[in-house]
């Protein structure tokens, strides 16, 4: 039994190294900075698909009119978007949600309801390089903040029509800061 184990761990331990070795992302976080770590790099901009623009949030159906107006108004901003469920067949959502993190240019983050998964979603994206010009969070206005992100920006919506303004505004102004970079 203990081989059959040693052995799984062998596996689980050499796909780990893989993912490490082809170089996700950036090779430092934007806490790196932050915190002033050595392995902060300004001029590292990681790869991505340009215009791709990876929504983050809970798959509600009070939340789908949400993600079309998020659609329309990056469309008007020349970007693409997609969200994990966006995705066809049966294939592990979760890997989507990995794929979808690492290679996206811009990524909103709807933080509203709190639920879990848009919350280790996030934590993913910091974990792999995402620089905070890149994330857009945003919350439904009467919602509440986990302690763990509050000391972040958010940016809070209370109608479609603030929902819209907030998306043109600010990723419009993020798109010119980030390309500004590369």
């Amino acid at each position: 039994m203990s081989k059959i184990i040693k052995s799984k761990n062998k596996k689980i331990f050499s796909k780990m190294i893989y993912r490490r070795e082809k170089k996700m992302g950036r090779d430092h976080t934007f806490y790196d900075e932050t915190f002033r770590k050595n392995d902060f790099d300004p001029n590292d901009s990681g790869d991505f698909e340009r215009n791709l623009v990876f929504v983050i949030m809970p798959f509600d159906k009070k939340m789908d009119k949400f993600y079309e107006i998020m659609k329309v108004e990056c469309k008007k901003l020349g970007l693409h978007t997609e969200r994990a469920d966006d995705g066809i067949g049966s294939g592990m959502i979760i890997r989507d949600v990995v794929d979808l993190i690492e290679k996206a240019e811009f990524i909103i983050c709807d933080l509203t309801d709190e639920k879990p998964n848009v919350y280790y979603e996030l934590g993913y994206a910091h974990g792999v390089g995402n620089e905070p010009d890149e994330i857009l969070l945003i919350k439904y206005d009467n919602i509440n903040t986990n302690f763990d992100i509050s000391h972040l920006r958010i940016y809070k919506y209370s109608s479609p029509e603030e929902l819209r303004e907030i998306i043109s505004k600010k990723l419009s102004n993020m798109i010119k800061k980030v390309r500004s970079k590369y």
